[in-house]
């Protein structure tokens, strides 16, 4: 007999939302319904309901005002669009297909920044550094992932390379929404200190002009947040679901 795939109701709500936003039923600044009718709506509880609400919030969807309620973002449509229809193909073999790609484009760009920067730009890259640290220190994840992003962009333009730097800006829309989901349900500061710590030693490769230093410091860095990424998703796979609650999750938010 065949497996019954066990159904996150958390997911469905999360991407009722996401089309309705989508369909423009809701808009920029817009208030979702309170907690309470959407509960009552769905027949889902409010652990599984505030489940959806930290995925939308993790993909920069909405924003949680505590006591205000739930509002639409400022979005990039079509970006969140073309999000949305790659998540569906945004499977294990897929992901490691990036991760080589990233291997190979990254390392060659933190071989050319070493090698080009100039001491403005150690300062902007620095800053950067400088900001992520505060974000270690917070236990910002979700900050953590923006300028984590943002770190590697700017080694991209260090580099010089307008290819290279628009295939690196490729990726980095594909992984964007993975890489923030992953450090938002991170569960202690483990992973964040020592990614942290990867990108103190390619910032020093580079400051000190080590091309070759900081091509190998960013290949183990992408290398161990591959193998972050797939224990994540292992984690994922072996979770239990909650049990089904009431009826089918039908009709749009609006």
């Amino acid at each position: 007999m065949e497996k019954i795939p066990r159904v996150n109701l958390s997911e469905i709500i999360a991407d009722k939302i996401h089309q309705d936003i989508l369909d423009r039923k809701l808009n920029t600044g817009d208030r979702l319904p309170p907690h309470e009718v959407l509960c009552e709506r769905w027949g889902v509880s409010r652990v599984t309901l505030r489940e959806a609400l930290k995925k939308l919030d993790t993909k920069g969807l909405i924003e949680i005002h505590q006591g205000k309620g739930t509002y639409v973002r400022d979005y990039n449509r079509d970006l969140i669009e073309k999000q949305f229809e790659f998540r569906s193909l945004l499977g294990e073999k897929t992901i490691i297909h990036l991760f080589e790609a990233r291997k190979i484009i990254e390392t060659a760009l933190a071989e050319l920044a070493a090698l080009r920067v100039t001491d403005d730009e150690i300062a902007s890259l620095d800053s950067v550094l400088e900001a992520m640290g505060r974000t270690v220190m917070e236990g910002d994840n979700l900050g953590f992932a923006r300028f984590d992003l943002k770190f590697h962009k700017t080694i991209g333009g260090i580099a010089k390379n307008d290819v290279l730097l628009m295939m690196l800006e490729k990726i980095q829309f594909l992984i964007q929404a993975q890489q923030r989901e992953m450090f938002a349900y991170a569960h202690d500061s483990n992973p964040l200190k020592s990614s942290f710590h990867d990108h103190q030693e390619i910032y020093r490769m580079i400051r000190e002009r080590n091309a070759e230093g900081a091509a190998e410091k960013m290949y183990d860095h992408i290398q161990r947040m591959e193998d972050r990424v797939q224990a994540y998703y292992g984690e994922k796979k072996g979770e239990k679901n909650p049990p089904a609650q009431s009826a089918e999750i039908t009709g749009s938010i609006v």
